[in-house]
């Protein structure tokens, strides 16, 4: 799927709507894996639910001071320019938080920066968001969710570092193969046969966005692949037939 700033987009219900949602959907959050039953209840009644089909747009994320969880689906974070050409920063499964983590901060600070991009669903997805004094609340009185949080910003730090230094120092050709290989760690596959399959198959136009790159660019590497023998298409699936060696062209492009 395509996903792009003209899709659709969804409104939040105010805290307190009637949605047939049960709290327990919050179990998911990783970062609420410390509280009890009852804590979860209470702050599922804190909460706006957010529901969205796929390629809804969710209005809010890194607007507000709300911070958000991705209870069940998936959604993607891509920024886009005037002209049309964007890029995606990131997918986000479920069980994940974004959005506003506002701090206090001095009298004589700049302004938060306010990121141009856009939240969209890549599938059916719910989502809970808290306002900035709950989660204030939350983060001050219970341990074990703030070193939660911690943990996450952290891991977030490596992967949009590692990001980074890729964009910076390899070519397009490099870029796609080490997202090959995301894809396929990410799908926690048994890769003892050298070998994966991605199903549905990676869009050559999402590919082009997640790399900076353009779709005629990707679809050029990706035909070289396939003669190579380390891509075979297999109807709406993408083989990976040789991992090791897709890792080799990666390291010699390093």
């Amino acid at each position: 799927m395509t996903l792009s700033p003209s899709t659709r987009r969804a409104a939040p219900a105010p805290a307190g709507a009637a949605l047939p949602v049960a709290w327990q959907g919050l179990r998911q959050v990783h970062m609420l894996d410390s509280l009890s039953d009852d804590r979860l209840a209470q702050l599922a009644t804190q909460c706006r639910w957010h529901r969205l089909e796929a390629e809804q747009e969710l209005v809010g994320p890194y607007v507000d001071d709300r911070l958000y969880f991705l209870v069940h689906g998936g959604l993607r974070v891509a920024s886009y320019a005037a002209s049309g050409k964007g890029m995606v920063l990131g997918d986000l499964a479920a069980g994940l938080f974004f959005g506003g983590l506002r701090v206090a901060e001095a009298e004589d600070a700049p302004a938060p920066m306010r990121f141009p991009v856009t939240v969209q669903a890549t599938q059916d997805s719910l989502v809970a968001s808290l306002a900035h004094e709950d989660v204030e609340a939350l983060l001050m009185n219970e341990v074990g969710v703030l070193r939660a949080v911690i943990a996450q910003l952290s891991t977030l730090a490596q992967v949009l570092a590692t990001r980074v230094l890729n964009l910076g120092t390899l070519s397009v050709r490099a870029r796609l193969h080490a997202q090959l290989l995301e894809l396929v760690e990410r799908s926690a596959q048994d890769t003892s046969g050298n070998q994966a399959v991605l199903q549905p198959a990676p869009r050559q136009s999402d590919l082009a966005l997640m790399l900076g790159s353009s779709r005629e660019e990707v679809a050029r590497e990706m035909s070289r692949l396939t003669r190579l023998g380390l891509l075979r298409r297999q109807g709406r699936a993408l083989q990976l037939c040789n991992l090791e060696g897709l890792r080799l062209l990666l390291e010699e492009a390093r």
